[in-house]
C-alpha cells in the first residue's frame, strides 16, 4: 500500500491514513473523549507568541514589542495560561475577559481594556489593578479622573483612536452590504471620532489622576491583503503625528495597531455574500427562467450545476504570513512617523491579534451519523454529522469556509458533491456543495483552523450541550473544558414557585381521579 504519510502544517500530520494534531491520532481522540471535540495545540500556543514577537520586533527596532492576543477570540483559562507563561499580554473587551486575564498571571502592563459603555464598577477594577483602559467614550476620561482621585491612584489610558480612511476603496470582507472598507470602518461602533481628539486630548493632559500613555487603533479583517495594512497603517500614522503637534509636542510611551491579520488558509467571507443557499448561488431568476423546461429536466440541469459549476474548494486561497504582515504594517506605520517627525526612541509598540494568532492552534472534530442520498429529483448528498454550526456561531456570522479532512481517511480520494451539515433543525450547511470520498456512519471530519472565536461562541439551540474541549501536548491529551450535560443546559433555568404549586395540585388532583376511579372498580 502506498505511504501518503505527509506534514499538512506546523501542527498536523497525515499518518497511515489518520490526522494528528501534534503527536496525537485525533481518532482516538474521539474515540477517547467523546465527539463532537474541540482540540488546541499547546505546542501551536507557545510557537505563535514567539512568532508574532519575532517577526514585529524585526521591524520596531526602537522600543519593546508586545503582543496582546484578543482574549474574546479564545478566553479558556489553560489557553490564557500558557500564554501568561510566555510572556503574552492580553486585549480584553468585558469584565468576565478581565477576570479571566487577571486570575491567569498576565501581566497587567500588558493588559489593555477595550469597549465602549464601561461601567463605574468595570473601571474602578480595570484601576485598582493597574490596567491600561483603553478610552472610547468621551466622558469616559472625567469618570476615570473622578474614580482614581476616590482611590488616590493614577489610571493609566489610552485613546481607541477612529481615524478617516478615504484611501481604502476597496470592499470591505465584513459587511453582507457592498461597502468600502472605509464606510465599513465609519459604521463600526468602535473609536473615538477623530473630530473630537484634540480637545478631549487637551484636556485629559490636564486631568491629574491621569496618565495618557498612548494610542490605540484597531482596524480589524476587513481584508487579507497587504494593500489594506499599508493604507489602514499610513492614515493611523499621520493621525498619531497631528495629535502629538495638536497636544503641544505630546509624546507617547506606546502605540497599539490593533490586529485583524487573517490566517494563513483564511476562511473568513470565503462562502461570500449569501452563497450557501442554492436559490441565490445562481440568482432565482435564472431558476424562474428554467422553469420553461420540464421538471425533469429543471432538476437535471440543476443537478449538473451543483456537481459541476456549484462545487466548492476551501482552502485554496492563501492569505499572506504573519511575517508579510509584520513587515508591511510596521514599516509603512515606522515610516510615516517618521516622516511626521516623532521621535521614535523608546516608544513601545504593541498589536492585538485574534483569528491570525489563534486560528491555527485548534481543529474541531466531528462523528458522522448518516451519509444520505438522493438521485430523484435531483441529485444531493448529505454528510450528517454530530456537530452543529451552532457550536461554530463565529464563523457562520462571518460566512466562514473552513478546511477540512477525513480524520480517518485523511488520503480518501474525493467521489461525492455533498453539504457537510449539523444535527440541529436548521439546514445547518457548515460545508455547502464540497468534494468527499465515500462516506460511512462512524467517519471523521476534523474542521481546521477552529482556535478563534468558535468554541467561544457556541450555544445550546435545540437544547444541544456544549463540547468538550481538549488541549494536546505531544502525545498527551487533557480535557480543560469538560463537555456540557443536559442537566447543565438547564441549570439556570427557574420555574416560579406559584407554578410549581399548580403543577403538584395538578398532580393531587389527577392521582385522586385514578384512585377514586380504582376504587369504583373494586366495588363493582
Amino acid at each position: 500500500m502506498e505511504n501518503n504519510d505527509h506534514k499538512i502544517d506546523e501542527i498536523l500530520s497525515a499518518r497511515n491514513g489518520h490526522l494528528y494534531i501534534e503527536e496525537c491520532d485525533t481518532t482516538k481522540l474521539v474515540k477517547n473523549f467523546g465527539s463532537p471535540l474541540f482540540v488546541v495545540s499547546e505546542q501551536q500556543l507557545r510557537e505563535n507568541v514567539k512568532r508574532f514577537s519575532s517577526a514585529f520586533s524585526q521591524f520596531w527596532p526602537d522600543g519593546p514589542v508586545d503582543i496582546l492576543p484578543a482574549n474574546k477570540a479564545n478566553w479558556n483559562t489553560a489557553v490564557r495560561t500558557i500564554l501568561s507563561e510566555e510572556g503574552a499580554g492580553a486585549d480584553i473587551y468585558s469584565e468576565g475577559e478581565l477576570h479571566s486575564a487577571l486570575q491567569c498571571n498576565v501581566d497587567p502592563n500588558l493588559i489593555s481594556v477595550n469597549g465602549g459603555g464601561k461601567s463605574d464598577q468595570m473601571l474602578k477594577k480595570c484601576i485598582e489593578s493597574d490596567v491600561r483602559i483603553t478610552v472610547e467614550d468621551l466622558d469616559e476620561p472625567e469618570r476615570i479622573n473622578q474614580i482614581a482621585k476616590s482611590l488616590n491612584k493614577v489610571a493609566k489610558i489610552r485613546f481607541r483612536v477612529k481615524p478617516d480612511f478615504p484611501n481604502l476603496w476597496k470592499r470591505t470582507d465584513f459587511s453582507l452590504e457592498s461597502a468600502s472598507i472605509d464606510i465599513g470602518i465609519q459604521v463600526y461602533k468602535s473609536g473615538i471620532p477623530a473630530q473630537y481628539l484634540e480637545t478631549l486630548g487637551k484636556q485629559v493632559l490636564k486631568m491629574k489622576h491621569i496618565e495618557l500613555t498612548g494610542l490605540h487603533f484597531h482596524g480589524g479583517r476587513h481584508s487579507n491583503s497587504l494593500w489594506y495594512w499599508k493604507g489602514m497603517m499610513k492614515r493611523y500614522a499621520q493621525l498619531v503625528t497631528h495629535l502629538c503637534d495638536a497636544w503641544g509636542g505630546y509624546r507617547p510611551k506606546e502605540l497599539d495597531i490593533g490586529g485583524g491579520f487573517a490566517s494563513e488558509r483564511d476562511p473568513h467571507s470565503k462562502l461570500g455574500e449569501r452563497e450557501n443557499t442554492i436559490m441565490t448561488f445562481f440568482t432565482y431568476p435564472l431558476e424562474l427562467a428554467m422553469y420553461g423546461l420540464t421538471a425533469t429536466g429543471r432538476y437535471k440541469v440543476l443537478s449538473s450545476m451543483i456537481e459541476k459549476v456549484m462545487v466548492k474548494m476551501p482552502g485554496t486561497q492563501k492569505a499572506p504570513s504573519i511575517e508579510e504582515y509584520a513587515e508591511t504594517a510596521v514599516s509603512t506605520f515606522r515610516n510615516t512617523l517618521l516622516k511626521g517627525g516623532l521621535n521614535l526612541d523608546g516608544i513601545r509598540l504593541q498589536v492585538e491579534p485574534g483569528r491570525g494568532f489563534y486560528g491555527n492552534t485548534g481543529i474541531h472534530l466531528t462523528k458522522v451519523k448518516k451519509f444520505k442520498q438522493q438521485t430523484k429529483p435531483m441529485k444531493m448528498n448529505w454528510v450528517l454529522t454530530d456537530t452543529t454550526y451552532f457550536y461554530l456561531s463565529g464563523g457562520i456570522y462571518e460566512y466562514n469556509f473552513h478546511d477540512f479532512r477525513i480524520a480517518n481517511n485523511v488520503n480518501g480520494t474525493p467521489k461525492h458533491v455533498a453539504d457537510i451539515v449539523g444535527h440541529s433543525c436548521y439546514a445547518d450547511r457548515i460545508s455547502p456543495l464540497v468534494k468527499v470520498p465515500d462516506m460511512k456512519e462512524g467517519d471523521i471530519v476534523a474542521y481546521l483552523d477552529m482556535g478563534a472565536y468558535q468554541e467561544v461562541s457556541a450555544s445550546n439551540f435545540n437544547a444541544l450541550p456544549r463540547p468538550a474541549m481538549l488541549l494536546v501536548n505531544g502525545s498527551k491529551a487533557e480535557v480543560i473544558k469538560r463537555a456540557e450535560t443536559i442537566e447543565d443546559v438547564f441549570s439556570r433555568d427557574i420555574i416560579p414557585e406559584r407554578l410549581q404549586r399548580k403543577s403538584q395540585k395538578a398532580t393531587t388532583t389527577e392521582e385522586d381521579a385514578v384512585a377514586e376511579a380504582s376504587k369504583e372498580i373494586e366495588n363493582a
